[in-house]
């Protein structure tokens, strides 16, 4: 095989977590969950959410950024792993499959709504929210990486799936069936 570990980035809600919680036990590997260890970072600052993780993940600076940055790339450089970030950037020049998964904003906010994390939240204050998430993404994503670089485009990847045309099952065999190619 040519890639040593996969890299899975895309859009807030369009399956990102999923695919690599599908891909673990098939491939036996761990996965690396970028937005877990900043969440863990929140939820010890704000353990009674004082603070929103949207508005925690603003007050971060760009050097905490680019350290979390580089801390996941040294876990992707040992291969082995299925790292689910939100840059792909992070894995360049490495053997990793680089992954972008997307769908329409309606799916990904229907699929929030099935999570139970926004309860009491509106299908269009989810839209909302993840718009904003996708926005902070972009935004921090240029100030570590240039002003020209936009994770949102499919064109940086090895693979980029819509996750809104495909199940969860078609979704993870064609990233195992490209993998292994």
């Amino acid at each position: 095989m040519k890639y040593k570990g996969i890299l899975i980035s895309g859009l807030p809600g369009s399956g990102k977590s999923t695919a690599a919680k599908q891909l673990a036990p098939l491939l036996g590997w761990p996965i690396l969950y970028i937005g877990g260890l900043w969440r863990e970072q929140w939820k010890q600052k704000y353990p009674n959410g004082e603070m929103s993780f949207e508005n925690f993940m603003e007050t971060i600076s760009e050097q905490k950024h680019k350290e979390m940055d580089a801390y996941a790339r040294d876990m992707l450089a040992k291969g082995s792993i299925i790292g689910d970030m939100w840059h792909e950037k992070i894995a360049e020049g490495l053997p990793i499959l680089r992954v972008f998964i997307s769908a329409p904003l309606e799916i990904r906010a229907q699929r929030a709504i099935n999570t139970g994390r926004f309860d009491g939240k509106t299908i269009e204050e989810i839209k909302v929210l993840l718009q904003q998430r996708e926005e902070l993404q972009a935004n921090e994503a240029k100030k570590i990486y240039g002003p020209d670089y936009n994770f949102r485009d499919p064109s940086i990847y090895h693979i980029a799936l819509n996750s809104g045309l495909l199940t969860v099952e078609e979704k993870v065999n064609s990233l195992l069936h490209f993998f292994k190619s």
